[in-house]
C-alpha cells in the first residue's frame, strides 16, 4: 500500500487508460481525484470512499480555478498529479482545420499546463511530490495524418522538462509515452474503419511484440513512477510501446 495517506488527482480518470491508474492507485491506498467531463460509472461511493469526482473541462481557467479551490479546502495538500485527460485527432497539416488545431492543442496540452500551474501550489509541502504526463510514442515517431496530435503530443515532452528543472528537488516530472492501448478511444477509432479485424492486426503488428497493450500495463508504469519506488526518475520521457520504431522495415 504505498500511497496510504496520500491524494492523488487523475485528469481523464473515467475511461480508458485513466480508469486503470485510478484503479491501481486505489489499490495502493490512495484517495484519488478525478477531473473529466464523463461520469465514471464503473465506481460506487459505496465501495470506494477514498475516490472523488469533479465534473469539469480540464482545458479551460474557469472550471478548474472552482474545482482547485475546492480542492485545496477538501485536501489542503496534493502527492501525485496524473495528467491524462487527451483526444486523438487526425489530418494533415494542410487540412486540419484551424478550430481542430485548437482543440487538440488545449486538450492535449493547455490542459496539463493548467493542472500543473493550479495542482503545483498543493504539491510543495508534500515529501517526495510528482507529476505524471501522459505523452505517447507519436511524440518520437508518427503516423500519417496526426499533425495536430503528434505535435501536442511532442510539446508534453518540452513542458515535462521545464517543470522538472523548475521544481526540483521538491517537485519530480516525467512523461510516459505509450504505444496503442486498448481503450475505448482506440476502439471506437478502429470501428470506424472498413475492416475491424484487419485494422486490429495491422496495429498489432506495428509493435514488435505483436499485440496492443492493456490500460493496466500503462497504469502499473505510472503508479510506479509517481510512487518512492521511482523517486530518482525525473525530466525523462519512458516509451512504454512494445517496441514501435525500433525495427528497420524494408524486408
Amino acid at each position: 500500500m504505498q500511497f496510504t495517506n496520500k491524494k492523488v488527482i487523475v485528469t481523464g480518470g473515467a475511461k480508458g487508460i485513466g480508469e486503470a491508474v485510478v484503479n491501481k492507485f486505489l489499490d495502493e491506498g490512495a484517495t484519488v481525484i478525478i477531473l473529466d467531463r464523463h461520469k465514471p460509472l464503473t465506481y460506487s461511493k459505496e465501495k470506494t470512499p477514498a475516490l472523488h469526482y469533479y465534473k469539469c473541462d480540464v482545458s479551460k481557467y474557469e472550471e478548474l480555478e472552482k474545482v482547485f479551490s475546492n480542492i485545496k479546502d477538501t485536501f489542503k495538500t496534493i502527492d501525485a498529479l496524473v495528467n491524462n485527460a487527451g483526444i486523438q485527432t487526425y489530418g494533415t497539416v494542410t487540412d486540419t482545420s484551424e478550430e481542430l488545431w485548437d482543440r487538440t492543442m488545449n486538450v492535449n496540452v493547455k490542459s496539463m499546463f493548467l493542472c500543473s500551474k493550479m495542482c503545483i501550489p498543493l504539491m510543495v509541502k508534500s515529501k517526495g511530490a510528482a507529476i505524471i504526463n501522459v505523452s505517447s510514442v507519436q511524440a518520437m515517431v508518427t503516423q500519417r495524418e496526426v499533425a495536430a496530435y503528434a505535435t501536442s503530443k511532442a510539446a508534453i515532452l518540452g513542458l515535462t522538462n521545464s517543470i522538472a528543472v523548475d521544481y526540483a528537488p521538491s517537485i519530480r516530472c516525467v512523461a510516459i509515452c505509450p504505444g496503442a492501448v486498448m481503450t475505448p478511444m482506440l476502439k471506437n477509432t478502429i470501428e470506424g474503419l472498413a475492416d475491424f479485424d484487419e485494422a486490429i492486426k495491422d496495429t498489432e503488428n506495428i509493435h514488435l511484440l505483436k499485440r496492443i497493450a492493456k490500460p493496466e500495463e500503462i497504469a502499473d508504469f505510472i503508479v510506479f513512477a509517481a510512487s518512492s519506488k521511482g523517486s530518482f526518475m525525473t525530466g525523462q520521457h519512458y516509451r512504454i510501446d512494445g517496441g514501435i520504431g525500433v525495427e528497420l522495415g524494408g524486408r
